[in-house]
């Protein structure tokens, strides 16, 4: 029994290391060929379905497949057709990446789980670092906003594989690390929606974040002094930092506006945008024009997720979407058991972060979200169902005691 559950333990750790290195190096990989992030996902399902043989719908995964369903029927009336399929295999992706995610967060071990998924991004993350030589010099063609998502991604790893854990120093220091990688893209929604969404964390949780920033100080006093003694001492890194501080602090006029290698996008132009954006749906404003028919009609997305959902995909789309991370809300609010309370107030932070940054950028396509949404809805599922009995239908039996004692765990 013990060298069965040693194996167990091993493979959920592997099958999750394989699934977050995936999909981080896709990220940052060859954007041109999705067929190739389609056929891995494909493959990674195959083996845990036969693995357990089933599969948790979500309300999450539900209102997802909902979404990418009329997507696929708005193609109906679609006047920019070629356009539009080539936004199709992302939206696939993304579809994919949160049925895998769905099911990691509902049927692994929850401890090889979380490890295995931080492994696999600290390797890929390792490895882009190679590659590209970010954060120590900018790779060609750097595209901030992608790289500031993965990153981002690590830090709810990070934060959430350090609840389930009960460790402090090496979480800290390592969301220390992550936090100053993003803040060294430059993406001012990145950073901003961090900063947001600790604040608001802070604010609903706000005796548990006092109880952990006391317990925390110190370990945070000799991480930081050592991360600012390392970047004050390489005189290009620190350059970089002071650029990405100096593009967050100027606040919401320059949240509006990021730089690019042919000059610099501004408020005025996203606020065009924003007026085209609703004058378009104001036209059709049920149905929408159809899958990316703003950036076929203006060369460009609208840089916002709602105004380009309204557009495109009217009131039906714009609503299916937003309610996914509704549904995660829902279950924050919903969740009862004491002992989850800092797993959500982790989550909290990310659940506020993401729908900053929607406000401007194009996120129902980010796998890095459907990541999140995907493990959350299984975490809260199992963290809830921990106190009173799992249910035989999402709870493989090799699992079943650690699920009585998850709420326990997250504390």
């Amino acid at each position: 029994m013990r060298v069965n559950r040693t194996l167990s333990l091993a493979s959920s750790f592997v099958f999750a290391a394989t699934a977050m290195f995936a999909i981080t190096t896709s990220a940052y990989g060859d954007a041109s060929h999705p067929t190739r992030v389609t056929q891995a996902l494909f493959a990674l399902l195959f083996v845990q379905a036969a693995v357990f043989r089933r599969l948790w719908l979500s309300r999450e995964l539900k209102l997802n497949l909902a979404f990418v369903g009329y997507e696929l029927l708005s193609l109906a009336w679609t006047d920019y057709l070629k356009t539009a399929t080539t936004t199709l295999p992302a939206i696939l992706n993304s579809t994919l990446v949160l049925i895998l995610f769905s099911g990691l967060g509902a049927f692994h071990n929850l401890r090889a789980l979380l490890a295995g998924l931080l492994a696999g991004f600290m390797a890929a993350a390792a490895l882009y670092t190679l590659t590209s030589g970010y954060p120590l010099t900018y790779p060609d063609g750097f595209s901030y906003n992608t790289v500031a998502s993965m990153y981002l991604s690590g830090l709810f790893l990070t934060l959430i594989w350090g609840a389930y854990t009960a460790r402090s120093i090496l979480p800290l220091g390592m969301s220390v690390v992550l936090m100053a990688l993003i803040a060294a893209t430059t993406s001012i929604k990145t950073n901003l929606g961090i900063a947001i969404g600790v604040c608001g964390a802070g604010v609903l949780y706000f005796r548990l974040s006092i109880r952990e920033v006391v317990k925390s100080l110190l370990i945070l006093g000799v991480i930081g002094g050592a991360l600012a003694y390392a970047i004050i001492s390489n005189p290009d890194l620190t350059e970089r930092m002071e650029n990405g501080f100096a593009r967050v602090s100027t606040g919401v006029g320059v949240l509006t506006s990021r730089e690019s290698d042919t000059g610099s996008i501004g408020l005025e132009t996203r606020q065009g945008w924003k007026r085209e954006g609703l004058k378009g749906w104001a036209a059709n404003p049920v149905f929408g024009n159809g899958v990316e028919s703003f950036r076929a009609e203006f060369g460009i997305t609208s840089h916002s997720t709602p105004i380009d959902l309204l557009y495109n995909s009217g009131l039906i789309g714009f609503s299916l979407f937003y309610s996914i991370l509704g549904s995660l809300a829902w279950r924050l609010l919903r969740a009862s058991e004491r002992t989850l309370r800092p797993l959500r107030a982790r989550i909290t932070i990310f659940l506020i972060a993401y729908s900053f940054i929607s406000a401007s950028g194009i996120v129902y396509y980010d796998q890095f979200l459907y990541v999140f949404v995907g493990l959350t809805s299984g975490l809260l599922m199992r963290g809830e169902l921990g106190a009173q009995r799992m249910p035989e239908a999402v709870t493989p039996p090799a699992d079943r005691g650690l699920a009585r004692a998850a709420g326990a765990q997250a504390s």
